[in-house]
């Protein structure tokens, strides 16, 4: 064979001829047992799933954490608890524009799928697929807003295929069971949306200020845009790319025909308008909230409190409770000043800050200022004459005539740089970001005040400290402290009831006395160390003479002293000792307004309370409170010791809060060595109290009495309440086309006056009927049969101290 046929030879593959019908046979065969092993993969995963998937049906029940609110008593929302921020709102409020901006964004085909887009799918794993090959880790997962919900309700975040398995199965399983309404609801009050924020209405709350109701369209975008990654998109941690967040919202509604081109690109120009994060935010009421926090959790339990998504309704009254802590704070720094400087706790340079200008205390709260108020400030520079400091965003200016209080005349030797201070803010010049400030410091003392309605018992207004952040111990209802002269009404109600009258005459004279419980010598001191002589009950009540309260009490017994102590509401462990009539035992100052109460409410005690009505999530009432009272004594009784407290402020001890032009009395209260001081006073409509001192029993130095330093506070308060009320009454006049007299002149209310009294004109020095020689005549209230039946006599004068006394004579015209 030659070589040229080898090359020709052809090995060829002999294969068997297959026909057509047989090759479509087998192909089917092979697609067949395909598609077999993938649907038994696919249903034994499913199977093995479906064993472990949560039911929907317990969304029906499920209860997400939300914030239990609290109402001041006039229905306004003043304090939450919650473990989240979460603020539960129905579809019904959530606005047009921000479903709009969250449909675009999320789920465009929300209301016509049936839990799962498969065009969506589709669309995301072509964007898949293009991020991988640009090298993107972090996949697009086409979810649905059902499918998010289910993922967030009940399965975890980490991406896999089970997992999505799981959530497009859950997906399809809550759109068979719930409204598409009811769905997006859930989705908007679901999520964390950050700094705190659950749900829309707390977010829209948070970097708004505003019910989410009140939205404008940038504000829903933006909103709408956190959804995706709150961590991300954060208008203060990462301003520029929330922008370009909300800006992506948008184009997504331009997109999907909810707004036009023109609208979408005007509403990107415009920047991101959120409130600051640290601004101000009311914390008034601290002492008061606690009580009621304490009550709730007590009652219903921390689970109800921080996620039950309670309405708790409260009697505190927030302009009375502003008007408490200001006067507080304001009468603790006075009377701290009086001690002098103390030398500033910190110096940043020491701790090694060095940019004083960048440096942010924690105690800045808010970014204005505001004149009167108090803040901390960094010094930056101080010499003898002058200081610059530095109060937040403001540079604060002080010279040696703002720290006159510290009996020095040199800036330098007082504060230096680095130095963090306290400064009141006189003036406040916010086109260049200046104040003129002068120097202050927290006070050492601390005070207490509650205030309540005498006739209901709710309790309007209550400070337990100077500072909650300082102290949660709460001053006004848990510190037992001697009452010292602030007990004596409650004697001397006793006293008149068992036979004394307001003109009775009880000679005020150094007398030793043995105490018939202890069988020890006793011998009280007047606090001024003077007696008068012969005085009546009424002058020794207004003038607080212990010399006449310990005759009294002796006269009655201190048992007797015990036991209308008790009925007037006084809990506290109480001897009978002859000491009681100075108020040597503890009470509380709770306890002590509430018995005060009882003179201006007739004689009838209301026991305080402050929760009126507890409500849960969905209005149900928990518990409902009605004022509980008790008579203590008649309205006789009451009124008459009401008159006798009336001239402790027109004539005695509290005579500064005549000032106030207001129907008003009261008691004050110091105890021995000065270290507790008192007033407690009331109007026909509201009694209140205050207490200063010091947490351990140590003096506030000599002559810190109640009436200096306790009684400034209350007047402080008062004046404000009665300007508030005179403010009422013109509007209410105005209203009603009267014509009210103005200013001082204005009463509206007044302590009412019970039958069966009578009114007569006697001598009030003596007591005695007035005859013409008498110099203090005086309309004093009696009990019918027990008013004095013979006129006064010189003789009768010349038994009073100084009866005839120029300056005694003076002040009464006065």
């Amino acid at each position: 064979m030659t070589e040229k046929k080898k090359q020709k030879i052809v090995f060829k593959l002999r294969l068997p001829k297959i026909k057509g019908r047989q090759l479509l046979k087998g192909f089917l065969i092979i697609l067949v047992l395909i598609l077999s092993l993938g649907l038994g993969g696919i249903f034994g995963a499913y199977l093995t799933i479906k064993d472990n998937l949560p039911s929907v049906d317990e969304l029906a029940g499920l209860r997400p954490m939300i914030i239990s609110t609290v109402y001041s008593d006039d229905g306004q929302p003043a304090k939450e608890f919650a473990a989240e921020r979460r603020i539960q709102i129905p579809y019904s409020q959530i606005p047009p524009v921000l479903k709009q901006a969250i449909i675009a964004t999320e789920d465009p085909r929300f209301f016509t799928h049936k839990g799962i887009d498969y065009r969506g799918i589709l669309r995301a794993v072509k964007e898949d697929v293009l991020r991988v090959v640009i090298g993107r880790k972090r996949l697009h997962g086409g979810s649905t807003i059902t499918q998010q919900l289910a993922r967030s309700l009940f399965l975890y975040p980490q991406q896999t295929i089970r997992r999505k398995l799981k959530e497009m199965f859950l997906a399809v399983e809550l759109e068979r069971k719930f409204s598409k309404e009811k769905i997006f609801e859930l989705y908007c009050n679901q999520f964390y949306l950050g700094h705190g924020a659950w749900g829309v209405e707390a977010a829209s709350q948070l970097y708004f200020g505003k019910d989410v109701s009140q939205l404008t369209l940038p504000e829903a975008a933006l909103l709408a845009g956190i959804f995706r990654g709150p961590g991300i998109y954060s208008p203060y941690n990462n301003p520029e790319v929330t922008l370009n967040r909300r800006n992506h919202v948008i184009n997504r509604m331009v997109e999907e025909g909810f707004i036009t081109k023109e609208t979408g690109e005007t509403i990107k120009q415009q920047p991101l308008s959120v409130l600051p994060l640290k601004r101000s935010i009311a914390e008034g009421g601290s002492y008061f909230f606690e009580e009621v926090r304490k009550y709730i959790e007590k009652n219903y339990g921390d689970e109800a409190l921080y996620r039950g998504g309670l309405k708790i309704y409260t009697t505190l009254n927030f302009d009375y409770q502003k008007y408490a802590e200001q006067a507080v704070e304001r009468g603790l720094r006075i009377q701290d000043k009086k001690y002098g400087w103390r030398k500033p706790g910190r110096n940043l340079l020491a701790e090694g800050q060095i940019d004083l200008g960048q440096y942010w205390l924690t105690g800045w709260v808010g970014e204005g200022l505001s004149v009167n108020d108090v803040e901390e400030a960094i010094v930056l520079e101080a010499s003898q004459k002058e200081a610059r400091v530095r109060i937040k965003g403001y540079t604060g200016l002080m010279t040696n005539k703002d720290i006159s209080w510290t009996r020095s005349k040199n800036l330098e030797a007082l504060i230096k740089p680095g130095d963090v201070i306290q400064v009141a803010i006189n003036s406040v010049n916010e086109e260049n970001k200046t104040a003129q400030v002068s120097l202050d410091q927290e006070p050492l003392l601390e005070g207490a005040f509650l205030g309540l309605d005498p006739a209901t018992g709710q309790i309007k207004a209550m400070v337990g400290g100077y500072s909650f952040k300082r102290s949660q111990f709460n001053r006004a209802t848990q510190a037992l402290r001697q009452t010292g002269s602030a007990i004596k009404p409650i004697l001397y109600t006793a006293a008149l009831d068992k036979g004394f009258t307001p003109a009775s005459v009880i000679i005020d004279e150094p007398t030793d006395f043995v105490d018939k419980w202890t069988g020890q010598p006793w011998s009280p001191k007047n606090y001024d160390g003077e007696y008068h002589g012969a005085v009546t009950l009424r002058t020794g009540l207004e003038e607080s003479r212990n010399m006449v309260t310990a005759k009294l009490l002796d006269y009655i017994s201190p048992q007797a002293g015990v036991e209308y102590c008790r009925r007037f509401g006084l809990t506290s462990t109480i001897y009978p000792y002859l000491s009681l009539s100075l108020g040597a035992f503890e009470v509380t100052l709770q306890e002590l307004v509430s018995a005060f109460s009882v003179f201006p409410n007739k004689g009838v005690r209301a026991r305080p309370y402050f929760i009126v009505r507890v409500e849960d999530k969905d209005g149900q009432v928990l518990e409902e409170n009605v004022p509980a009272t008790e008579e203590v004594i008649s309205p006789q009784l009451a009124y008459m010791m009401t008159y006798l407290l009336e001239g402790v402020v027109q004539r005695g001890t509290a005579r500064q809060a005549l000032s106030l032009a207001w129907p008003l009395g009261g008691k004050t209260g110091t105890t021995n060595k000065f270290t507790d001081a008192w007033f407690i006073g009331f109007s026909p409509s509201l009694c209140a109290g205050v207490w200063i001192g010091y947490d351990t029993k140590v003096t506030m130095g000599n002559s810190q009495s109640g009436a200096v330093v306790a009684l400034p506070v209350w007047i402080d308060f008062f004046k404000k309440v009665i300007e508030d009320k005179k403010k009422e009454y013109l509007a209410a006049q105005a209203t009603s086309h009267e014509n009210p007299e103005a200013g001082d002149q204005i009463l509206i209310e007044d302590f009412e006056v019970p039958p069966n009294l009578i009114f007569v004109t006697i001598d009030r020095k003596t007591g005695l009927l007035a005859s013409p020689a008498c110099q203090f005549p005086f309309q004093e209230v009696f009990l019918p049969g027990t008013e004095p039946t013979r006129y006064c006599s010189p003789q009768d004068h010349l038994r009073v101290l100084d009866y005839y006394s120029e300056k005694e004579a003076r002040e009464e015209r006065h």
